[in-house]
């Protein structure tokens, strides 16, 4: 499968919402339940924009013939005891899972971090979300803790894996 992996522009807002959306609604492990992210265009133009300003924040997305199919984001905090570190999380559409996409994604957030002097990132993996596990497992991530009941979704606790890799 061909793809595309590129930071965001100010222009991808609609399309961005319509991604988050469409991986939010089919996701068990994300953050939102089905129907629940909802943001206003102002909203998520004012997010988006910080984000493509800030230095010290990025979002990539995943393209496949001009439709985004996949995101990540990454952040890290400007604080001197923390500023070597950064987190990150990513999706990607259910169709396009498996085709590689999520190993593109993660090589270009290792790649801004290690452009940005990063020495640690950091994911946080629902344990039941074996795909997820096991690709971060493949790039070199390993676990280093568990956070209890972290997630309630569909009245049932999930526990999350804390994953993380050092890079420089």
């Amino acid at each position: 499968m061909v793809h595309q992996i590129r930071e965001i522009g100010i222009n991808d807002v609609q399309d961005f919402i319509k991604l988050l959306k469409s991986i939010y609604d089919e996701s068990d492990f994300m953050i939102y339940n089905p129907g629940e992210y909802a943001p206003s265009i102002t909203d998520a133009l004012s997010k988006l924009e910080h984000f493509i300003t800030s230095p010290t924040n990025a979002i990539y997305v995943a393209e496949y013939n001009s439709e985004l199919v996949g995101f990540a984001t990454v952040t890290t905090k400007d604080y001197a005891r923390t500023k070597h570190e950064a987190k990150f999380s990513m999706g990607v559409v259910k169709f396009y899972r498996e085709k590689g996409l999520g190993q593109s994604l993660i090589n270009s957030v290792e790649a801004w971090c290690l452009n940005h002097n990063i020495r640690r990132i950091e994911v946080t993996v629902v344990t039941e979300n074996v795909a997820a596990v096991d690709i971060f497992k493949a790039a070199g991530y390993q676990i280093e803790g568990e956070l209890r009941d972290k997630l309630f979704i569909d009245n049932k606790y999930y526990n999350e894996y804390v994953m993380s890799k050092l890079l420089l």
